[in-house]
């Protein structure tokens, strides 16, 4: 993992996010944070760069990552995949106030992750302070069909010597046992993530999110992980709706694999 992209607006959200990926990126000389800002016309380029600079000046320092900024007039998702194209990223990192209450209208960031074919770590408002020792990925029932984004979550844990969770929520009671999908599936794991595989568990809950937020909550979960439907064989309408929703309600950073 060498470069990080930010797509950075000067918010709150977007601030939150950027010391973050500081933090994540931290005694890695070979890593550069990209911070993309999308003009809208209502300052001059000049201003902005202004801006950028007393941005940056605060990570200015030894151990910190390299940042490095860009300025770039369209649309934010359109620009996002062509910088990302170009400057060869290989993740980008997200900022999201995420949603009101019950509400799940979408936002760009639920919008971009959902349009996006590539890794994406999600950085809620709520949270503030890093620490990464223990990540939770969550999988459908299916077996899994392209492993290729396993390799960013290995990168991740061993960067961290984070240990991995993996957890299934059933909606229905299911029979005792490993079913074949899940004997492939913990061979795939085991073998793709090496000696930060910790172990699966089985749950049961009508409502899935709840379920994952539960494990969360009483295991104490740094960041949460997930491979959308398009890496499963078996693509049932899901339409994205869980990615959506932890997009839009986690507490904790979202490592959207894909």
């Amino acid at each position: 993992m060498k470069n990080i992209l930010i797509p950075f607006d000067f918010s709150n959200v977007s601030l939150n996010a950027l010391e973050y990926a500081v933090k994540f990126a931290k005694n890695d000389e070979s890593i550069t944070l990209f911070l993309l800002h999308i003009n809208d016309g209502n300052l001059k380029e000049s201003e902005i760069s202004g801006k950028f600079q007393n941005v940056v000046f605060k990570y200015e320092g030894p151990f910190n990552p390299k940042i490095e900024t860009v300025i770039k007039s369209g649309k934010l998702i359109p620009s996002i995949l062509e910088i990302q194209k170009k400057l060869k990223v290989d993740l980008i990192i997200m900022g999201t106030k995420g949603a009101e209450g019950e509400d799940n209208v979408a936002t760009r960031t639920s919008k971009f992750v959902q349009e996006a074919d590539l890794p994406v770590l999600v950085i809620p408002e709520k949270a503030k302070y890093f620490r990464l020792e223990t990540i939770i990925l969550t999988l459908g029932k299916d077996k899994i069909a392209d492993r290729t984004p396993l390799y960013v979550l290995l990168d991740v844990s061993r960067r961290f010597n984070a240990r991995v969770h993996v957890l299934t929520v059933h909606q229905a009671t299911v029979e005792m046992g490993y079913s074949e999908e899940d004997e492939s599936n913990e061979a795939t794991l085991q073998y793709f993530l090496e000696m930060f595989y910790s172990h699966h568990s089985f749950a049961e809950n009508e409502d899935i999110e709840q379920g994952i937020k539960e494990y969360i909550e009483k295991y104490d979960i740094d960041m949460l992980a997930i491979m959308p439907k398009t890496h499963l064989k078996n693509d049932e309408a899901s339409e994205g709706r869980l990615t959506k929703h932890l997009t839009l309600h986690s507490d904790i950073p979202l490592l959207v694999l894909d």
